[in-house]
């Protein structure tokens, strides 16, 4: 009895330690921002779903290039030189230069810790790839920033962008 114990004792141990939080949640915007200040250009941050990608280079001619996403008034976006990564198992598949439609909306909720779930307000960019359609957004406060996450939240695996 006393070794299952110890089975169990090891697994919730176990558990609580692997449970992580988010290093980005902190971020996260909860308040639900006007369509207006979204409006702008955004670009490329940082990333930190792989350390070894420390630049992006056009595939046609090789040349250095910072990734944009521009939402614009009339409901369209446009990203130049998005970097895509597949979600679940972060691998980088290369850039996409696109346009589509945007809406505003929750793309997720945030844990306080007492139970109370926050909306975390995001865009969805209608048309792109399903790993990069739905971008979080950043700051309770103009100017927002954009993050995409990738994987486990907890990983903090994430591409940001900063409004220009």
């Amino acid at each position: 009895m006393q070794k299952w114990n110890q089975i169990f004792g090891f697994l919730i141990l176990t558990i609580l330690i692997s449970c992580q939080y988010d290093p980005y949640a902190h971020k996260y915007t909860t308040n639900e921002p006007k369509e207006s200040d979204l409006i702008g250009t955004y670009v490329f941050e940082k990333q930190t779903v792989d350390y070894n990608i420390t630049e992006f280079k056009d595939s046609l001619n090789y040349q250095k290039v910072i990734p944009k996403i521009e939402i614009n008034s009339n409901g369209t976006f446009k990203v130049v030189n998005l970097p895509v990564f597949e979600t679940f198992d972060p691998t980088y598949i290369g850039l996409i230069t696109q346009t589509g439609e945007w809406k505003i909306s929750t793309v997720g909720f945030i844990g306080d810790g007492s139970g109370n779930l926050k909306k975390h307000w995001g865009i969805y960019l209608l048309g792109l790839p399903s790993d990069v359609q739905n971008a979080g957004l950043m700051n309770n406060e103009i100017p927002y920033g954009i993050i995409f996450g990738f994987g486990d939240p907890d990983a903090g695996q994430a591409m940001i962008f900063k409004k220009e």
